[in-house]
């Protein structure tokens, strides 16, 4: 696939207005890399985010786990 880079020509940079170029790619085609570019990085990043609120839960368990092993068990424990 062709190197995509955003450029600013010397005209746009007083204007302020970059555009992509694109060679040997239609407008069309740009279109469709951007939404493949754009899905791909929308699912990484809620994996970054799944992968946060995972390691959080995994770290409340441990703590939560810890507590109850130095705190002991509360009563008297009993067998028939």
């Amino acid at each position: 696939m062709p190197n995509h880079l955003l450029r600013v020509d010397a005209d746009d940079a007083v204007n302020q207005q970059p555009y992509f170029f694109n060679p040997g790619m239609s407008a069309e085609q740009l279109e469709d890399w951007l939404e493949k570019q754009r899905s791909y990085l929308s699912r990484f990043n809620s994996l970054v985010k799944e992968k946060a609120a995972l390691e959080k839960r995994l770290s409340d368990i441990s703590l939560e786990m810890k507590r109850m092993s130095t705190k002991g068990f509360e009563g008297v424990l009993s067998f028939p």
